[in-house]
């Protein structure tokens, strides 16, 4: 009985599927969400939905935030605000290979939303030194910023067993309620 609905974002907010909460809905969406993005060529402007959000919904909800959250700068304002009024989830993608380069030699890799390309030599040890010291950096400024936001995260590795992420988030959400308001954001707490 859980009212379910979706914004998709490619070119843009291409798409919002209003809630609902019917069999027939529900395969709407999943049927929505198998459609290949549209954005190649742009890069992603995750601060557009997030606005987009705020001002569709207007009762208070939980909201999936599901990306990968390389985007253009401005985003982290319009997330902090958008979780004041509902319960925040992000759910991050994210794939080792964006975390440490494996050895491969001389390889071309190519930026999924802008679509550009160059060759890289995974070979070079200072290079893959560079870019695990500058993707830690990347990280470590992200978690930071969806904690300052106040909403919880989710990371699905790309090699991981997505059931058994789920049931370990799941797990840690249950044992935090559990203690009540002790590790809940401020808007969250009970008076």
């Amino acid at each position: 009985g859980t009212r379910v609905g979706a914004m998709l974002y490619g070119s843009g907010l291409d798409t919002v599927i209003p809630p609902g909460t019917s069999r027939r809905h529900v395969l709407h969406l999943l049927h929505a969400l198998r459609r290949p993005p549209t954005a190649e060529g742009q890069a992603t402007r995750l601060r557009d939905l997030l606005h987009g959000g705020a001002s569709l919904m207007k009762r208070r909800s939980t909201i999936f935030v599901v990306s990968d959250f390389i985007s253009e700068p401005g985003w982290e304002q319009a997330m902090a605000q958008l979780a004041q009024r509902h319960e925040v989830v992000a759910v991050r993608l994210v794939d080792p290979l964006e975390m440490d380069l494996p050895d491969l030699g001389l390889i071309p890799i190519r930026d999924a939303e802008t679509g550009e390309q160059l060759m890289v030599d995974t070979q070079d040890p200072g290079f893959r030194r560079r870019f695990a010291r500058l993707a830690a950096e990347r990280e470590a400024a992200l978690r930071t910023t969806l904690a300052d936001a106040g909403v919880d995260t989710l990371e699905l590795s790309t090699d991981d067993d997505l059931a058994d992420a789920l049931l370990r988030f799941i797990d840690l959400r249950r044992r935090r309620t559990r203690q009540g308001a002790v590790g809940q954001p401020a808007h969250l707490r009970v008076a």
